[in-house]
């Protein structure tokens, strides 16, 4: 896959805390484009339903959410016009070995985990924006 220019990035995060955090950590990059933040996967899919929203890069993907868990929502984004191509990268405090092999075996393509560092997060997002595999739980 080609390095990402000028991302759109969606986060699906329930946290209000890491909201804020992914979010600020975004808007500081200057490759992200655009940056949208919802809750959960039902509030994603409904926001892409009602809004034009150009074709999505990058999806920061919570796996502990309300309803639908990461899992059935990844999913769902591999099937949604809008988020076909999009890089799907798990972001969870659930970051054990075992949970980063069931991550891979679902079909992510990379793992953040929590809490999100600042002095490595501008960097993790700049690797898989090049198109690498990220896999760092901690």
């Amino acid at each position: 896959m080609p390095p990402i220019q000028k991302a759109f990035v969606m986060v699906v995060e329930d946290n209000a805390d890491n909201m804020w955090i992914i979010t600020e950590m975004l808007n500081d990059d200057p490759r992200v484009r655009y940056c949208n933040v919802r809750p959960s996967g039902k509030q994603l899919f409904a926001f892409m339903a009602k809004n034009d929203v150009p074709p999505i890069n990058l999806v920061l993907l919570d796996l502990n959410l309300p309803g639908d868990d990461g899992y059935s929502i990844l999913e769902k984004i591999r099937v949604h016009p809008k988020l076909l191509n999009a890089i799907v990268v798990a972001v969870s405090a659930d970051n054990t070995a075992e949970d980063v092999a069931k991550v891979r075996a679902a079909g992510f393509d990379g793992f953040i985990g929590k809490p999100l560092r600042h002095d490595r997060f501008p960097e993790q997002l700049q690797r898989v924006m090049d198109g690498e595999g990220v896999w760092e739980p901690d």
